[in-house]
């Protein structure tokens, strides 16, 4: 048998081996999103994954590091999701999904990404951020109509021809099955966020069912649900050029003691000749926090990437969200196994992203930086109008994964008829819009989550410390928000957290009354 010291020493050298290896995919996945050639990389993070996994099957951690190697395996499973490697099962890990789904999973996202990328409209071509923004926008209610079906190239990406046999639907079977065999991780994300088990579904409905009296008994066209919501936009967006959003962005950080500079936040945002598409804004570390040994840290190197043709407010706080996730891996201080924030805490990642990219709907932030503001109800209706579709995805989520044989589209009709009052078509797959529902089932509810987190928090950051949005900022915000929610990784379960700074667990009431502040536009 192995004595303590032994399997001390075991684990060091596998936790080592994983800090390594987290550096190497970062640095692939910054190498190969910035169209560099990562074959080198590549062929380096596939050697080093299968000789962790024969670390991890060989060894045997000492009582005390089985929280530490649970952490790791986590990890492993989303960076295996992305980043698949032959020879795993070689090395004893068993694989994630069937070779014929990974494939399939891996070709619709290809698929999806080439065609979020290739909108044809009759201006020309234009990304599906341009047309969901320009959704928002345009006065012309026919023109609103063709610019919607034009992304009809990617709903049939994911969902084929809607039939039994369409990839969605494939993909749906097999998540399906492992969400039947060992759990539901949308329930996982709630309770991991300290909501009491079962209460997830009939939070959400009761979002849905508030929202709907904000924005009144009206039915609307799905085309036409952007532009209700965008009031927002259409007052301020003209004032976020495409060249504004970074000074505004690395303005507004600095104002809360978060200089992007002087943190090592790097950013990849413009469309260039050669670079790969990014169908979706993304952040990640290039590499792990490290002690140095005078008892400092070397902090990780986060990178955001997304790709702005155009400016606009909704671009906007999309680039502070992510800048929010980029602080997060800034903050975090421990050691490598405990890095990446758990997989069921993707709401409290989120949530902690929305804590600064909601500060674009407040009325300092906009006099500041634009210098104009919106009204109360403007700014609420903004803020809320994309959140409540995502409410709509996380339900869409959980019923098909309980009938997998359901038509998504009927789905997807009940919902957002019931929820946003849409006019149903269920001949179309309009749900198909986002990415995640194919790379990462389960994940969109931790967007709906985050909308409660991100409520609670900013509620009870006024209480304990005030306002940050004033005329001059407040610069000691970060630091604060770092050493209460930030550093933790998983070292610390995100409810525990949460619980600690809230001072109770989490419940929806400060999204509750943040609805109260809007009324019809």
């Amino acid at each position: 048998m192995l004595d303590d010291v032994t399997r001390a020493s075991a684990f060091e050298r596998l936790e080592a081996a994983y800090g390594d290896l987290r550096d190497a995919f970062g640095g692939l996945v910054v190498a190969r999103h910035r169209g560099e050639d990562a074959g080198m990389r590549e062929r380096d993070y596939a050697r080093r994954r299968v000789a962790l996994a024969r670390l991890i099957a060989t060894g045997s951690p000492r009582h005390g590091d089985d929280a530490a190697l649970a952490s790791i395996r986590s990890s492993l499973g989303w960076m295996d999701e992305l980043e698949p490697v032959d020879g795993l099962e070689a090395a004893g890990q068993a694989p994630v999904e069937p070779p014929d789904v990974a494939d399939l999973r891996r070709r619709t996202v290809e698929a999806y990404g080439e065609a979020v990328g290739a909108v044809r409209t009759t201006s020309g071509v234009i990304d599906r951020l341009t047309a969901l923004g320009r959704l928002a926008t345009e006065p012309d209610a026919g023109a609103r109509r063709s610019l919607f079906l034009a992304m009809n190239p990617i709903w049939a990406a994911v969902d084929g021809d809607s039939g039994p046999a369409s990839p969605y639907r494939t993909l749906l079977r097999s998540s399906a099955a492992h969400w039947a065999r060992d759990g539901s991780p949308a329930e996982a994300a709630a309770t991991a966020l300290g909501m009491a088990p079962g209460s997830l579904e009939p939070t959400l409905r009761e979002i849905l069912a508030r929202w709907r009296r904000v924005l009144g008994r009206e039915r609307i066209e799905p085309w036409n649900y952007w532009f209700v919501v965008g009031a927002l936009e259409r007052r301020l967006g003209g004032l976020v050029g495409r060249n504004r959003l970074r000074a505004i962005n690395d303005a507004h950080l600095a104002s809360l003691g978060a200089d992007a500079a002087a943190l090592g936040i790097r950013y990849d945002l413009e469309p260039r000749p050669g670079r790969p598409p990014i169908p979706v804004a993304f952040t990640i570390s290039e590499d792990v926090a490290r002690p140095r040994d005078d008892g400092s840290w070397r902090a990780a190197t986060p990178w955001v990437f997304a790709t702005y043709a155009e400016g606009g407010l909704g671009n906007l706080e999309e680039l502070v969200h992510e800048s929010g996730h980029a602080l997060h891996y800034a903050a975090i201080r421990t050691r490598p196994a405990f890095f990446e924030p758990p997989v069921e805490g993707g709401g409290f990642v989120e949530g902690i992203a929305d804590l600064v990219g909601w500060d674009v709907h407040e009325p300092s932030f906009q006099a500041r930086h634009l210098g104009a503001t919106a009204g109360p109800g403007e700014r609420r209706i903004g803020r809320y109008g994309g959140v409540m579709l995502d409410v709509c995805w996380a339900l869409f989520e959980i019923e098909l994964h309980r009938h997998p044989d359901r038509s998504p589209n009927d789905a997807w009709t009940e919902l957002t008829e019931a929820g946003l009052g849409i006019v149903p078509h269920p001949e179309w797959s309009w749900w198909a819009v986002r990415g995640q529902l194919i790379e990462s089932p389960g994940y969109m509810i931790n967007y709906a989550l985050a909308a409660i987190v991100a409520a609670a928090l900013r509620r009870r950051i006024r209480e304990v410390r005030g306002e940050w949005l004033g005329a001059g900022g407040d610069p000691g915000w970060y630091a604060f928000v770092a050493e209460h929610l930030l550093r933790f990784g998983s070292e610390r379960p995100p409810r525990e957290v949460l619980e600690a700074f809230l001072g109770g667990p989490l419940t929806a009431e400060a999204l509750f009354a943040d609805f109260a502040a809007a009324t019809p536009a």
